[in-house]
This record gives structure tokens, sequence and C-alpha cells, in this order.
């Protein structure tokens, strides 16, 4: 095997597979990439045996084609602290990958390329495609209410659900919830309910570009099979009931408060300084038209500040984690944020105005 490549053609594409490939090495060639080079490109696989992402990437010249698996953090690190213009020529050689450019040269050791395991995806499956720049937005905007560790494993990871003409996503660990939807007419009107593991919704969501793009999306029962242009993303499925979402949202006539997001946003991370450690609590006091944020920790230390907001509910103390707060908050694109409260002991709607297509739950907290 021996092909010539820009830094900047390949670098990205090892990035994205060093991210994937398993770092604990129980079995020492999934920390390997896949690389295979024929026809003036190289194929780059990378795979923890859960997720798997082939990428596809023209190259200068492919003078010799063949194929190896060599370390994916090794590899990943060295091609990026190379200059960005370099030339790079990649040759194997008695069982040696030699990386060389202008006034560089290192020796990879590698692995056989047929001891290499692939992900296999031959069930039945339900096709639909979208813009890729969509599917990123559904993804990131749920993602962080993911669970990590939590007992309940079907809640470390993301819902995709279709039904009733919508396609949503929907994450919770159990304190909150994010939900993301958009109108979506499938054929024959199937329904879809399937959980994503959290690190294949970290990187897919990280891969997928910003644009236009169609993505075809293949769902099975066991498995998602994802593709856009030069990718193949593979991911296997939690087995799983995730909650009735629907459940979470309260009923009733609520309060609405509207308050420009980046002085919340500001007026948070100051009670966050003095707020407690452990619980991060911040209470909110709501008054006709006003805001009193209170946050204390157990050094009898307080930050408190009154903010001016379009209210005209009761009044009510309410207390919430300032961190799942700032999350949302994060991830709101609009100028203005709504906050719909209905009494002490139900969960805070947040929104943008007039948004109902991303929603996002808090439950309160007691201090």
């Amino acid at each position: 095997m021996k092909f010539e490549t820009k830094k900047s053609e390949i670098d990205e594409f090892l990035h994205i597979g060093a991210a994937i490939a398993e770092r604990r090495q129980t079995i020492p060639i999934l920390s390997n990439l896949k690389i295979v080079a024929k026809n003036n490109t190289v194929e780059i696989t990378a795979t923890d045996l859960e997720i798997q992402a082939i990428i596809k990437t023209d190259v200068n010249k492919v003078i010799e084609e063949g194929a190896t698996t060599v370390s994916a953090r090794k590899m990943s690190e060295l091609c990026r602290s190379l200059p960005e213009n370099e030339i790079l020529e990649f040759t194997l050689v008695n069982g040696k990958l030699t990386v060389k450019s202008k006034n560089f040269h290192a020796d990879f050791a590698t692995l056989s390329s047929d001891d290499f395991p692939m992900l296999e995806t031959s069930e039945e499956s339900i096709d639909l495609s979208m813009p890729s720049s969509l599917l990123k937005r559904l993804l990131i905007k749920t993602q962080f209410c993911m669970a990590s560790q939590d007992v309940r494993y079907y809640l470390n990871g993301l819902l995709i659900e279709h039904k009733n003409s919508k396609f949503s996503a929907v994450s919770t660990d159990g304190h909150r919830l994010a939900l993301a939807h958009t109108e979506l007419n499938l054929e024959g009107g199937n329904e879809i309910r399937v959980i994503l593991p959290r690190k294949a919704v970290l990187e897919i969501s990280k891969i997928l570009p910003q644009d236009d793009s169609l993505v075809e999306i293949s769902i099975g029962s066991t498995s998602v099979r994802i593709k856009q242009n030069n990718l193949d993303f593979t991911t296997k499925l939690i087995d799983g009931k995730f909650p009735d979402y629907e459940k979470v949202f309260p009923e009733g006539d609520s309060q609405n408060l509207s308050i420009l997001k980046e002085s919340l946003l500001s007026a948070l991370l100051r009670a966050s300084v003095l707020s407690n450690e452990k619980y991060k609590g911040v209470r909110f006091a709501l008054e006709s038209n006003l805001l009193r944020l209170t946050a204390n920790n157990p050094e009898q230390e307080l930050a408190e500040e009154t903010l001016e907001v379009q209210y005209s509910g009761s009044n009510m103390e309410i207390g919430f984690n300032i961190g799942y707060l700032l999350d949302v908050l994060n991830s709101i694109e609009n100028e203005k944020v709504e906050l719909l409260f209905y009494n002490q002991e139900s969960s805070c709607l947040i929104k943008e105005p007039d948004n109902n297509s991303e929603i996002y739950v808090i439950m309160p907290m007691r201090l």
C-alpha cells in the first residue's frame, strides 16, 4: 500500500476515527483504524463493536493499492501536529506503515486488516431521508439531556420517534427533558421508536455537515445506518423501553414569564458562584413583572438579584438546578426566552417564543 495526500484531505477523518475507536484496548485491533487505499480514494474505518464509521476521501494519488490497520490515537495526533499544507506519503512495507513529509518520517506498527471486525446490518429497515443540517439540529438540541452512566440504561441514549407525521428526538436523565421535532411524512405511515446510544449521538452530531445535503437513514430493529456523501455510519440500538415522555409535560394553565436570554443567563452565572457546590440550586421568586433569584451555600454566603421581566401571573417561589437552566439557555438561539410555570410542585417548560418544535422541561428541586 502506498499513497500521497495533503494533510487537509485526511486529518479531519483520522480525528473522527480516533474518537470512535475503542480506547480501553480490551481487543487491541479495536484501538486501530482500518485504512484501505484504492482507486485514488482512501477509506478509513473505525469501530468499537457498538458503532462504526466508514469515511472515504479523495487523495492526490494511490501508487499501490492495499489495506492495513494502525493506532487511531497515534496516527490522529501525529497528523494533527504537522503543518497545514504538508504533503504526506503513506507506505506499508514489511508490516510497518511509514508516514513521510518534507522533513519528517515516522514508522507505525500495524495489525492485519483481515482481522478487523465490521458491523453487519442486513436486517429489514424503514428508510427515510432529510437534510443533514436538520438531523444535526435535532440531535444537538436534545443530546445534552441524556444521562451518562444511569443504571436505567435506556436513559443513556436518545429516543428517535416517528408518529403522527412528526419525526422527534427526545432525551431525559430523569430530572430534565429535551424534545425537538420536525414534520416528516413517511410512505406507509410507519411508526418508529428506537433508542440511539449516547456515544453514537455525540459522534454523529459532530460528523454531520451543516448543509442541506441529504442524509439517508435506515432504521432497523437492532441498528440504525446513516449515509451521507462519503460517510457510512452504523450504530447498534439500546434494547429497552424509553419512558412515556408525554406524561412529563405539566397540565393545566401556565403562567408565562418572558425575559431576554442574556439577562437571565448572566444572572444565573453570577448566582452559581455562591450556590451550593453539591446541589447547585437557585430559588426563583416571581412577582408581577419581577423575578428575584437567590442562591446560597453552607458557608452562609448568599447571592440575590432582581430582574425586570414580563410576568403577570400569581406570586410563586420555586427552586431549580442552575446547571440544568444554563444548559437549556445555551441551547436557545432567540434573544428572548419563555418560561412556563404551573405551580410550585410542577415542572417548568422553557422554549423560544413562537417555537413549539423545541421544548425543554426541568423538574423543580426543594431548597
